[in-house]
């Protein structure tokens, strides 16, 4: 994993790198699968902090990547999608179809009610789990233990050049 680029390296003087990024976490996963492999994306790595209960983690910071990407790309990132009807930035089964369908979402809570049983709980928002997550276009590379920081590998398309869906479909 050494001597790779990054999009974003928690430099802030870019406002459109951190926007395109944005964009890719709120974009629903075959929207974000095409825009990674536009920007030679190999890898993702987001920071969880449910099971800790860390606060500071890429979930709670997703509202700017939200606001930062609705700036810059105003006609595919709209806030208001990520608030469920009663207005509430939620994560389980009440949150909006929007912000369960989004890549960060995704790749914060797949498998995560494996891990913490039927019961799961996201110590952060205090919040019941999502039902059910699932992954087709990125895979899971690494986790740590404590599941803090999550690594996904962005999946090639297939020997006919086809997305994961497209292959499934046929």
């Amino acid at each position: 994993m050494a001597d790779r680029p990054t999009l974003v390296d928690n430099n802030t003087w870019n406002n459109t790198h951190i926007a395109t990024v944005g964009r890719i976490m709120a974009s629903d996963e075959d929207t974000a699968y095409e825009l990674a492999r536009q920007h030679d994306v190999d890898y993702v790595l987001v920071i969880f902090g449910a099971m800790l209960g860390y606060s500071g983690d890429d979930i709670n910071k997703f509202l700017w990547m939200i606001r930062i990407a609705q700036g810059v790309y105003p006609d595919a990132v709209n806030e208001q999608a990520f608030f469920n009807d009663e207005g509430q930035y939620a994560i389980g089964d009440s949150a909006s179809e929007t912000m369960r369908n989004s890549l960060l979402h995704k790749l914060c809570y797949y498998r995560f009610g494996e891990v913490m049983g039927p019961q799961a709980f996201d110590r952060v928002r205090k919040q019941r789990l999502p039902s059910r997550v699932t992954l087709d276009n990125f895979e899971e590379a690494y986790t740590t233990d404590n599941w803090m920081v999550r690594i996904y590998r962005v999946k090639p398309l297939d020997n006919l050049g086809r997305t994961h869906h497209a292959a499934a479909a046929f």
